[in-house]
């Protein structure tokens, strides 16, 4: 893809809002460079000549109308970025989308079913991940709209004032299924995946579950120097030896599947001097089984027990978040595989580690989602990259996609939401 190409050069216009001097990006959802680079969106869009609207919790929905109407093709994904991260993430799910809204519109003049480029707000989490895409879901009530703030406190009805938002609209962002006939996303894999297979798409098979734990291990604080080593109750020997015990559990049980993180260690006193009375540990457990996610939460609250008792600490577990995995539309899987073959291109079924706005919008309508390299797996960081021979092929198959699922809809075929 060459620098004057439409794709390229709305990449790089996003790539100012929230550019910073040391590297990396930050546009905070709702933040000020979050508001410009939705703005920079919505005027895009209005050039492609797609009509442009923003729902009450501020996703941008830019739509090609369709000669035959009925419901819409919706590619998306979106424009926020974590603290210092980088600027592939999201943004070119949601420019690959406009891409081919805008060759579509210029090419046929008749085209016969909407298409709409959503940019949800807040996928990243600033104020509880994924807020635009359950808003558009129906699943974010008033209530915890008013409930939900970010790390400093700042509540998100402020936010959303601040943006020049209602949140009293915001808790009626919520669509019908009948309004979509399937959601397409395109996202850095944000992994070494594909680069170690030398693939450069991946066609997610479903979308991982997640169990996270929270594990205190509470034990006696003694002094260092006078108290036995056999007298002790030490409870971060406990949580080191749970720590190792817990990762080989995961790679004896999680059949290769499955990933297990000790993301979070709190020690209490935190002195050189003082064995530790209290350990905290957050851990997280992902897999594409739901079963051998509930069998290796089970083992892992058993291993903490196990361990509590052998070295004389109290244990207490508590399930912090949960989600099943969600498997995206095999009739689609094989409709973007079948694209990419068509195209000359090689695509890897794989699973995906982490959670999208797709997997929120799974619930209302098919999903699937094609993955691009990351280079080095890196992702969430100013080193993030992906090279724009993977994009613009992820482009041509996505377009190429929907043109296919224009002809289905037209030929009455329904699109399967079975995984």
């Amino acid at each position: 893809m060459n620098a004057a190409s439409p794709l390229r050069a709305d990449f790089d216009a996003l790539a100012e809002f929230g550019k910073l001097p040391q590297g990396g990006w930050s546009r905070p959802a709702f933040g000020a460079e979050d508001r410009r680079a939705h703005d920079w969106f919505c005027r895009r869009a209005t050039d492609a000549g797609l009509s442009v609207r923003t729902d009450g919790m501020g996703n941008v929905i830019a739509r090609l109308e369709g000669s035959r109407g009925g419901p819409a093709i919706a590619i998306g994904s979106h424009l926020d970025t974590v603290l210092a991260g980088g600027a592939f993430d999201g943004a070119i799910g949601v420019l690959i989308g406009l891409d081919v809204a805008r060759n579509i519109r210029r090419g046929e003049p008749d085209w016969p079913v909407p298409i709409e480029v959503i940019a949800f707000r807040d996928e990243e989490g600033r104020f509880g991940a994924f807020t635009g895409s359950l808003a558009m879901t129906g699943k974010l009530l008033s209530e915890e709209i008013g409930r939900r703030r970010d790390v400093d406190g700042l509540l998100l009805i402020d936010a959303l004032r601040a943006a020049a938002l209602d949140p009293d609209a915001a808790a009626r962002a919520g669509r019908d299924a009948t309004a979509f006939a399937a959601y397409l996303e395109v996202h850095i894999e944000q992994g070494s995946v594909l680069e170690r297979a030398g693939v450069g798409l991946g066609v997610v098979s479903s979308i991982v579950g997640q169990e996270r734990l929270s594990i205190r291990f509470t034990g006696a604080a003694d002094h260092a120097g006078t108290t036995p080593m056999d007298m002790r109750r030490d409870a971060f020997a406990a949580a080191a030896r749970f720590s190792d015990r817990f990762r080989e559990m995961v790679v004896s049980e999680g059949e290769g599947v499955a990933r297990g993180t000790i993301g979070i260690v709190k020690v209490n006193p935190n002195q050189g001097n003082v064995v530790p009375q209290e350990v905290r540990l957050g851990l997280e457990i992902r897999d594409i089984s739901a079963l051998r996610l509930k069998r290796l939460g089970e083992l892992t609250g058993a291993l903490a027990e196990d361990v509590g008792k052998a070295l004389g600490v109290d244990v207490s577990l508590r399930s912090v978040y949960s989600s099943p995995p969600i498997g995206m539309s095999e009739t689609l899987r094989k409709m973007l595989e079948d694209a990419a073959r068509s195209l000359g291109l090689d695509s890897l079924d794989m699973p995906c580690g982490a959670n999208h706005d797709a997997g929120i919008m799974a619930a209302l309508t098919p999903a699937a989602m094609l993955l691009v390299p990351s280079e080095g797996g890196r992702s969430h960081c100013p080193e993030e990259h992906t090279g724009w021979t993977h994009i613009e092929a992820a482009a041509h198959v996505l377009e190429r996609t929907v043109r296919d699922i224009a002809g289905r809809m037209l030929e009455g075929d329904g699109l399967a939401a079975s995984a």
